[in-house]
């Protein structure tokens, strides 16, 4: 499997994350739709099967600790 760039990563995670939040300020069939796209396109750059494996994934690649994300000072 290629590696990923970090900048891939980081716009699949931030496009993940709008379509997450856009859909759930107001759910449409548009908004699942891109959800899924988001969702389908984090997997295949991380190699993973389901979304909280990519999101694992994706943090492990960009030299993150899950458990350390949004903590501050680490």
């Amino acid at each position: 499997m290629l590696k990923p760039s970090p900048q891939d990563l980081r716009v699949a995670l931030a496009r993940y994350a709008d379509a997450r939040i856009e859909d759930a300020r107001r759910s449409t069939a548009a908004t699942a739709r891109a959800t899924e796209d988001a969702s389908r396109t984090l997997c295949v750059l991380t190699g993973a099967k389901a979304v909280p494996q990519a999101l694992h994934a994706a943090d492990t690649m960009l030299g993150m600790r899950p458990s350390a994300v949004g903590t501050p000072g680490r």
